[in-house]
């Protein structure tokens, strides 16, 4: 049986990157991928997304509603050192759901569940807060299934996934 491909448009970030700057047209297919592939292109957007600081704390959403959502605030706010102290699990689920929603287009967004790995009351061990990312990529014929382990660093603000 062979995968189906389809043609997807790159998210709002891989739109802004040209590898191949010398090269005037793209292939035709360049965005036309099986389901594996995507997963895999989902799961890499994910990871730079976690591993991006945005500046979303100091904007004032009603005066710079246009930014929220533009490539200048790509990412999350960082929470180097402080998370223990000023900031819950629902925060940060709050935080990575909005990045999600906003530069991952291709999640459908009812879909999308973040847990944590440990304690909803003390999630962070260590310095490492670990959760799991779930969700269905829009595909057709059907969607295809999207499970991550996270792993974020709150001392390096840097994150794994697998």
């Amino acid at each position: 049986m062979t995968l189906r491909r389809n043609p997807f448009p790159p998210c709002l970030l891989e739109r802004l990157f040209d590898n191949e700057p010398k090269v005037e047209s793209e292939v035709w297919d360049k965005y036309h991928f099986d389901s594996r592939a995507m997963r895999a292109v989902v799961q890499r957007n994910i990871a730079e997304l976690l591993n991006t600081a945005n500046f979303e704390e100091r904007l004032d959403e009603n005066r710079h509603r246009e930014i929220f959502s533009s490539t200048l605030n790509y990412g999350i706010s960082p929470l180097i050192g402080g998370y223990a102290a000023s900031h819950s699990w629902n925060d940060l689920e709050i935080k990575i759901r909005n990045a999600l929603l906003r530069f991952e287009p291709r999640l459908i967004a009812d879909s999308i569940v973040i847990v944590p790995s440990g304690e909803v009351l003390s999630p962070v061990h260590h310095g490492i807060i670990n959760f799991d990312i779930y969700g269905l990529i829009d595909w057709h014929p059907q969607p295809v299934d999207l499970a991550i382990k996270a792993r974020y660093d709150i001392e390096t603000d840097r994150a794994g996934l697998s």
